[in-house]
């Protein structure tokens, strides 16, 4: 009896096991259902709009105390470390990319990277996009541009930081399909860089260097010395920077 109850316990033994693992491969074919065509492309781009404020008789406006000194900029950089995405459709969304680039934004819509995000309808999306100092010793930021001067003569302005900072971007709800191509479009609106910040504020208030006869004025952080309008130039940087993601064409080099 006992040779015969051993074969018994072995054959259930066995049977257990098998039905174990038949159901673990069902579950691992057919459950979970995330494959490469469950993730949209999303290629991403950066370009700036720069255009300067109205002048009047060639002049700076300059009467009034809030107004924006209008800038020709010459020149934007921005050092991205990295970009999350954070939203909400039938499962959350909390991807981070990293970027790691030093980019020109006045390259017409260079491509800077593509990113795959799931499937789905997404509302409520928070991206912010992460600027720091880069290891190559290129800054978070760097603007450089020209301005008339109360006086009707032109000067310089740079603005820069050496310092971190964080950029919430606003963003619209998107509809990921898995057979379609998306477009990412980061855009840097560089009127906006100065808001709140008039020319008698900024020739009265910020530092200058007097380079060849001209005055180049600063508004730059670099160290721990309080440096004039920089707070208000970063608080300015969250409607500075903004997103559109669109359907794009698709793009074989993707």
């Amino acid at each position: 009896m006992k040779p015969n109850y051993l074969v018994v316990k072995y054959i259930i033994v066995s049977f257990l096991l098998g039905t174990t693992l038949l159901s673990c491969k069902k579950n691992t074919s057919d459950g979970g259902k995330t494959t490469t065509s469950d993730f949209g492309k999303i290629g991403y781009f950066a370009n700036a709009s720069a255009s300067t404020n109205i002048k009047v008789d060639g002049l700076a406006n300059h009467d009034s105390p809030v107004n924006t000194v209008a800038m020709n900029w010459t020149s934007a950089t921005v050092w991205v470390e990295k970009i999350s995405f954070i939203g909400k459709n039938e499962q959350s969304l909390d991807t981070t990319i990293m970027v790691e680039k030093n980019l020109n934004i006045f390259n017409t819509e260079a491509l800077v990277g593509v990113i795959k995000l799931p499937t789905g309808s997404y509302k409520d999306i928070n991206v912010k996009m992460f600027c720091r100092k880069s290891p190559k010793s290129e800054f978070a930021f760097s603007f450089k541009g020209t301005f008339l001067n109360t006086k009707g003569v032109k000067d310089s302005l740079m603005v820069g930081s050496s310092y971190p900072f964080t950029a919430d971007l606003k963003v619209n709800d998107i509809v990921i399909n898995g057979s379609d191509n998306y477009k990412a479009t980061f855009h840097f609106d560089l009127t906006k860089v100065l808001t709140g910040i008039s020319n008698v504020a900024l020739e009265t208030t910020a530092r200058y260097y007097i380079i060849n006869g001209k005055k180049q004025y600063v508004i730059w952080k670099g160290g721990s010395k309080d440096e004039p309008f920089y707070d208000q130039v970063i608080n300015n940087w969250q409607n500075v920077a903004s997103i559109v993601i669109t359907k794009d064409r698709p793009n074989p080099d993707w």
